[in-house]
């Protein structure tokens, strides 16, 4: 195969049209012309050239070296799994939630104390309330059987649903 354009020699040699263009205008050594084989071994010789550095890097004057720099981005990744697993546990949560029409638990057990307090207070008046409607002569015989009533059937009934 001809190569007739610079961006047929980029391809051949392994890099961007944009790498090969930095490179004609950078270096004064390189290929002026569209010689495939004398760009690649130009090449080859720059990638043996370029000095590989000493393999640490100095961050806020702390040295790291690449090992320190792999582990640091190991456990990036797995706080970031983490991460993801309990935004989607919570994304599932709420799916669920909308779907099922369903409140949060904190919410549910607010509007139950708001609903039965009230109720739990005008419930325990009552005996006193009626009593002696219930037994003119001895108003405090009735209330402590409206009482009793009361904690046997209604109160008894209501820790049964509780309990569950």
């Amino acid at each position: 195969m001809k190569i007739k354009t610079w961006k047929q020699i980029a391809e051949h040699i392994g890099v961007t049209p944009q790498t090969l263009s930095k490179w004609r205008k950078d270096n004064e050594n390189c290929p002026t012309t569209k010689d495939s084989e004398a760009w690649k071994l130009w090449a080859a010789t720059r990638a043996n050239s370029q000095e590989k550095g000493s393999g640490r890097i100095a961050v806020a004057g702390k040295e790291y070296t690449a090992a320190d720099i792999a582990d640091l981005k190991a456990k990036l990744i797995a706080a970031q799994e983490r991460r993801e697993t309990a935004m989607a546990q919570i994304r599932e949560l709420e799916l669920y939630q909308k779907k099922e029409n369903l409140i949060p638990e904190s919410d549910a057990t607010e509007a139950m104390i708001k609903l039965l307090t009230p109720l739990r207070r005008l419930i325990d008046a009552l005996p006193r309330q009626v009593a002696s409607q219930a037994n003119p002569a001895d108003p405090n015989i009735a209330e402590l059987a409206i009482r009793n009533g009361l904690d046997e059937r209604v109160f008894s009934e209501i820790e049964k649903l509780f309990s569950r």
